[in-house]
C-alpha cells in the first residue's frame, strides 16, 4: 500500500481507541514490510493506560514518525525506572504519567483532618521521590524524560470551604506543581507535562474515574487515549525534528470575513468587537505564533491591489506586509503557488502548514502536495484561533532568541532578494550587503540553539546528525571542538545560523557536523566558516581533516561542497562520501567583503 493511501485510512481511524488499535496493526505491518526504522518510546504509569501505546503509534505516524512503545508493567513505574529492562530497550523519550492524589488516595479522603505540617511533609516526600528516581534515570539514559504534574481532582471533601481552609489540598497541589516546574525549568533533559491543565481542558468530570476505574484501575476514560496521545506527540515532534516552520494562509474568509473583491474594504468583517471579532482574534493568535518564530506566507486567489488595500488601509488589520516572508496573491492555482513559495522562502514543502477556510482547497493541497500539513479549520469561524492553538506541528522544546527574531529575519531576506534582482553580478550584490559574521566556541547560552539547529536544518547539513543538548554537552566534555556562527548585514541580523562540530581521531580531526541555515546560503559565508574552523584546527596541530557527506532527500545541494573547498574524496559508498584535506599547505584567506568577529 502507498504511504499516502495508508495515511488516509489511518486519519479516519485515529479518533477512537478501537480505531487506533486497528491502525497500529496496519502501521506495524507497513513498517515491517518496508524495513522502516522506528524511534523508541517508553510509557510508565501507576495506573492502567491500556490503548495508549496504539494511540501513540497512530498519532506519531500521522506526524511522519514510526515508533515502538515500551509500556511499563502495571503500577510499577518506580521499579521500571530502576530496572535494566527499560534501559535495554533504549528509549529516546520516557513518559512518566502519574495520578497519586485521586479519590482513592488516603490524603484525598483525610486531608481536612490532617495538621498542615503533615500535609506539607506528604507532598515534600512525594516530590523527593520523583527527584530521586528521575536523577537516577538520568545517570542511565540520555532519553528525554517527561514527568506529569499532579492532577487536582475536580471536586473535594470541603467543597466551597476549600478556599478558606488552612490545610487546603488544592493549594498544596498548586504549590507542589510549581515546585516541580521550577526544579526542571533549566534542565534540558527533563520536561514537565501539565497533566492537570490538560485534563482540565479536556474535562475531568467526563474523563476521570468513570466505570473503567472500578473494572481495571483505568483512571482515564479509554476514549480519551487518542487525545492524550496527540498531546504527548508534541514531544515526539519536537525531539525528532519534525517541527513545521511556516504557516501559509488564505485571505478571504480566513484572515477576514467576506470577499474583498466583492464586498470592498468597508464590507469585509474584521474588528476587535462585535462582527468580525473572531477574525481579529485569529490574526492576534497568528501574530503571536509569528513572534515565537513561525514564518508566515500567503497563498490566495485574489487581486493583488484589493488584498493590499486591506493590509495598508483597514484600521483593524493586525497582520502587516512586513510579517510575511512571501506572498502569492494571484489567480494561479494554489499548488503552483505552494511550490513557488517553498522555493522563494527556501524551505521544504514538508515544513509548511496550510490554513484555508475552503475544504475543497484543503483537500486539493492534501491530494497533490501530501508533504504540506493541513490545519484542521473548523466550520465555525469562532474556533479558528483555537484550531491554531491546538495544532501540535509547531511544537518546540526551547524558545530561543533566534525564534523571537525569525519573522523579521525572513522579511529582511525578502528585501535582500529584491536588491539581488537588481544587482548586475554576485560580487557587487555581496559587497553591498555589508556582511559580518561572528564565530565563537559554543557556550551554555548557545547550547539550546545549537541543538535546535541540528534538529531543524536539512538543506545545508552535510551529515544530518540530530542532537539534543545532552549530546552536545557530552561532546564538550570529551574534547570536541564546537563553533557557532552568527551573521548580519545592512538589512538585519540573521541570528545564530551555523554550527561546526569536530572531534579528534588519533593524529587527525574529523568534522562530525557542519550545517548552516538555508537563509544565509549563497553568500560565501559557508566557505568562510569552514576555512576558519580548518585554520583553528591547524593551529592546534591538526595535519589532516576528514569529513563526511551523508546524502538525504533534502541535502543534495551540499553533495560536492567539500570538493569545491579543496578536499579530496577518499572513499564513496551508497549515500556516503568521505573527504579529506591536508592542512600542511592550507592558508586561511578571509574574504574582504565579509567582516569576521571571533572569540
Amino acid at each position: 500500500m502507498e504511504l499516502r493511501n495508508l495515511k488516509k485510512i489511518i486519519t479516519e481511524k485515529a479518533t477512537s481507541i478501537a480505531g487506533c488499535v486497528a491502525a497500529a496493526a496496519e502501521i506495524d505491518k507497513y513498517a515491517e514490510s518496508g524495513k522502516i526504522s522506528r524511534k523508541k518510546i517508553a510509557v510508565l504509569s501507576n495506573f492502567t493506560l491500556n490503548g495508549i501505546a496504539e494511540a501513540l503509534k497512530t498519532n506519531a505516524f500521522l506526524n511522519n514518525i514510526f515508533i515502538d512503545v515500551y509500556l511499563g508493567n502495571y503500577g510499577q513505574w518506580q521499579q521500571e525506572l530502576m530496572s535494566n529492562n527499560l534501559y535495554d530497550f533504549a528509549p529516546e523519550i520516557i513518559f512518566v504519567i502519574l495520578d497519586r492524589f485521586g479519590i482513592d488516595s488516603d490524603i484525598y479522603n483525610s486531608y481536612h483532618l490532617m495538621p498542615e505540617e503533615e500535609i506539607e511533609s506528604y507532598f515534600k516526600n512525594y516530590l523527593a521521590e520523583i527527584y530521586k528516581l528521575v536523577d537516577a534515570a538520568k545517570e542511565k539514559t540520555k532519553a528525554k524524560i517527561v514527568v506529569s504534574n499532579i492532577v487536582d481532582f475536580w471536586s473535594n471533601i470541603l467543597g466551597i470551604a476549600e478556599g478558606r481552609a488552612k490545610n487546603s489540598l488544592r493549594r498544596y497541589i498548586k504549590r507542589a506543581n510549581l515546585s516541580l516546574e521550577q526544579k526542571y525549568a533549566n534542565d534540558h533533559q527533563v520536561l514537565v507535562f501539565d497533566f492537570d491543565g490538560w485534563l482540565g481542558y479536556r474535562g475531568k468530570e467526563q474523563n476521570m474515574y468513570a466505570k473503567f476505574f472500578f473494572l481495571a484501575d483505568m483512571r482515564l476514560n479509554p476514549e480519551i487515549m487518542p487525545a492524550l496521545a496527540k498531546e504527548l506527540c508534541a514531544y515526539l515532534i519536537a525531539v525528532f525534528g519534525k517541527t513545521k516552520k511556516c504557516l501559509v494562509l488564505d485571505l478571504d474568509n480566513t484572515l477576514w470575513g467576506g470577499i474583498i473583491g466583492e464586498d470592498g474594504l468597508s464590507g469585509i468583517s474584521l474588528a476587535p468587537h462585535g462582527a468580525g471579532q473572531e477574525f481579529y482574534l485569529f490574526q492576534k493568535t497568528i501574530l503571536a505564533f509569528h513572534r515565537r518564530g513561525i514564518i508566515l506566507a500567503i497563498n490566495s486567489k485574489n487581486n493583488w491591489e484589493d488584498a493590499m488595500e486591506v493590509f495598508e488601509k483597514h484600521p483593524h488589520m493586525i497582520l502587516k506586509r512586513e510579517h510575511f516572508a512571501a506572498m502569492r496573491i494571484n489567480w494561479q492555482d494554489k499548488i503552483a503557488n505552494f511550490r513557488e513559495l517553498a522555493e522563494e522562502i527556501n524551505i521544504g514543502l514538508d515544513s509548511m502548514v496550510f490554513a484555508d477556510d475552503d475544504p475543497a482547497n484543503r483537500a486539493m493541497v492534501n491530494e497533490f502536495l501530501p508533504e504540506v500539513d493541513i490545519l484542521d479549520m473548523p466550520g465555525d469561524t469562532a474556533l479558528y484561533f483555537k484550531a491554531l492553538l491546538d495544532y501540535k506541528g509547531f511544537s518546540i522544546l526551547e524558545f530561543t532568541e533566534e525564534d523571537k527574531k525569525r519573522g523579521e529575519m525572513y522579511f529582511a531576506e525578502s528585501q535582500r532578494r529584491e536588491i539581488k534582482s537588481q544587482a548586475t553580478d554576485l560580487d557587487s550584490f555581496l559587497r553591498g550587503l555589508d556582511l559580518a559574521i561572528s564565530i565563537e566556541p559554543i557556550s551554555e547560552l548557545t547550547l539550546p540553539r545549537a541543538a535546535q539547529l541540528t534538529q531543524k536544518t536539512n538543506q545545508f547539513n552535510l551529515t544530518t546528525c540530530r542532537y539534543q543538548v545532552e549530546d552536545i554537552k557530552n561532546f564538550i566534555s570529551n574534547g570536541y571542538k564546537i563553533w557557532t556562527l552568527s551573521a548580519k548585514d545592512r538589512f538585519g541580523n540573521y541570528g545564530m545560523t551555523g554550527l561546526l562540530i569536530a572531534r579528534k581521531e588519533k593524529e587527525n580531526w574529523a568534522i562530525d557536523t557542519f550545517l548552516l541555515s538555508c537563509r544565509i546560503l549563497g553568500k560565501k559565508i559557508e566557505e568562510q566558516f569552514l576555512n576558519y574552523a580548518l585554520n583553528e584546527l591547524k593551529s592546534i596541530g591538526a595535519k589532516k581533516v576528514l569529513a563526511k557527506y551523508i546524502a538525504t532527500k533534502k541535502n543534495g545541494q551540499a553533495k560536492d561542497f567539500y570538493g569545491r573547498m579543496g578536499f579530496k574524496k577518499i572513499s564513496s559508498e551508497e549515500n556516503k562520501d568521505v573527504w579529506q584535506v591536508d592542512l600542511n599547505n592550507f592558508e586561511f584567506k578571509p574574504l574582504d567583503f565579509i567582516a569576521i568577529n571571533q572569540n
